[in-house]
């Protein structure tokens, strides 16, 4: 079965991530798999300045992995798509539910929090009915 894929939505401060870590604790007690995208217009990086994996791409690699005994980082060195990235996880793992925080994807299903311009394929504006939201996901947004 293909996986729920929806997107959340909203300025700086407004809950999106307080909502998404509610959804997947609310979805990992019933055993799903979620996988998580962050995605967002600032230019910066998770890989730190003069650290080896910061070396290594100043060098010119340009995908690096570090691993380590609690986990391993793919550091891809280019900015990629939504449907690029979905590809990925798919080839990473087998996910029930795919929450991509950020997303403009027009073929993206996406939650709206706050006040902000709406974007093309948004299906609920969240209001703090969280058990209307869980809902929504658990009918298949996407399905």
């Amino acid at each position: 079965m293909e996986p729920i894929i929806f997107g959340i939505y909203g300025n700086s401060n407004t809950g999106k991530t307080t909502l998404i870590v509610d959804i997947i604790k609310h979805f990992m007690q019933e055993g799903l798999n979620i996988a998580t995208i962050k995605i967002t217009d600032k230019k910066i990086s998770i890989d730190k300045e003069q650290k080896d994996t910061w070396k290594y791409n100043n060098a010119g690699s340009n995908l690096v992995v570090f691993s380590s005994p609690i986990e391993t980082d793919f550091l891809h060195f280019k900015s990629l798509r939504t449907d690029e990235i979905l590809k990925h996880i798919n080839k990473i793992g087998k996910y029930d539910i795919i929450i991509i925080e950020g997303a403009h994807d027009k073929n993206i299903p996406k939650i709206k929090i706050g006040n902000i311009k709406e974007r093309e394929n948004t299906i609920l504006t969240y209001n703090g009915n969280f058990n209307e939201l869980i809902k929504i996901i658990k009918n298949g947004i996407n399905r």
